[in-house]
């Protein structure tokens, strides 16, 4: 009944069927994307109940590491593959695995919400009721009858007269000359980047504080975030003038049913934190705010595309924000 469920998922989507393959043409290799009328999703099933739990653990552990090891062949492979191992008799661990070319974090919940909607409802023999799906091909016919002159017209003049790059304290060996860099020049520049998880929970008066601010401003949490995170780099790098990347969730609203729809939507932008004059901290969120929707309207162009209208590059944004409500 799992497999079934999971061959409901895939018939509905276009992207779970889909394959990349490089063809030769006249101006070089051309990557298309192929979708088939049906593929079959990719499950596969053991048994680990005879193992002790710290050996099951163990075997969890170096399964994921392997699996993640294998990859994917973009041209052949089912782009999701779920393993099930059983635990204990009612007890189960999903390894749940997908290429980010087929689709973004969005789509976790829509996929697991789907598959198990329709699981329970075949198992007490019902029809799963399931939204109706837009095709992800309209997505790509709405990429197509975007203005590309407006998009790259609306960047550059956003990034106009930007002319530093904005750094973290730290991160940057390769121009030690530069005044931002003399802010935080550390030991710790010779050493390797080492990659954290650090998670940090604000108690309910923190909270609540910062939802009646955004509220009283009319702005959005993700705008507040990103206002205090352009004060705090504007002080690191001695400049009040600073762009940093933020992931938009890219899903364009003139789509009807695109919050529904599974495929890869986000994109990466710059947001540009400017601080006037005696610009009160208001006066830079609300703006920040203005610029946020004067942005939608041009999330989906390409970030590289952005990146070469700019001095800078690929060195325009050196780190990136993600906001996730």
């Amino acid at each position: 009944i799992f497999r079934k469920s999971l061959d409901v998922l895939t018939q509905r989507h276009e992207a779970l069927r889909t394959n990349f393959h490089r063809f030769e043409t006249g101006h070089g290799p051309e990557p298309l994307q192929i979708v088939f009328r049906h593929k079959d999703s990719d499950l596969s099933f053991k048994d680990i109940r005879e193992m002790q739990e710290a050996e099951q653990q163990a075997y969890i552990q170096t399964f994921k590491q392997e699996d993640q090891a294998r990859g994917f062949d973009l041209g052949t492979d089912a782009l999701m593959r779920v393993q099930v191992l059983q635990t204990d008799e009612e007890t189960y661990h999903l390894v749940w695995s997908f290429h980010h070319i087929v689709m973004d974090g969005w789509c976790l919940s829509l996929v697991t919400g789907e598959v198990f909607g329709t699981y329970f409802a075949l198992l007490e023999q019902k029809q799963p009721e399931l939204a109706h799906i837009t095709p992800y091909g309209q997505y790509i016919e709405w990429l197509e009858r975007q203005d590309e002159r407006a998009a790259q017209e609306y960047w550059s003049s956003y990034l106009a007269g930007f002319e530093q790059q904005t750094l973290l304290p730290g991160l940057d060996t390769s121009s030690k000359d530069q005044a931002a860099n003399t802010v935080f020049a550390t030991a710790n520049e010779t050493r390797e980047y080492v990659s954290e998880k650090i998670t940090v929970d604000l108690d309910p008066a923190w909270s609540e504080a910062m939802y009646r601010i955004a509220k009283q401003q009319q702005v959005t949490i993700n705008t507040l975030m990103q206002s205090v995170w352009g004060l705090i780099l504007q002080k690191y790098n001695n400049n009040e003038d600073v762009v940093f990347g933020s992931v938009v969730s890219g899903r364009p609203t003139d789509i009807a049913g695109v919050e529904h729809m599974i495929g890869l939507f986000i994109n990466t932008i710059p947001v540009r934190i400017q601080s006037e004059q005696n610009a009160t901290f208001v006066d830079i969120m609300r703006k920040t705010q203005e610029q946020a929707l004067a942005s939608g309207a041009y999330d989906s162009f390409p970030l590289y595309e952005i990146q070469a209208l700019t001095e800078q590059k690929q060195h325009l944004i050196n780190h990136i924000m993600v906001f996730e409500n």
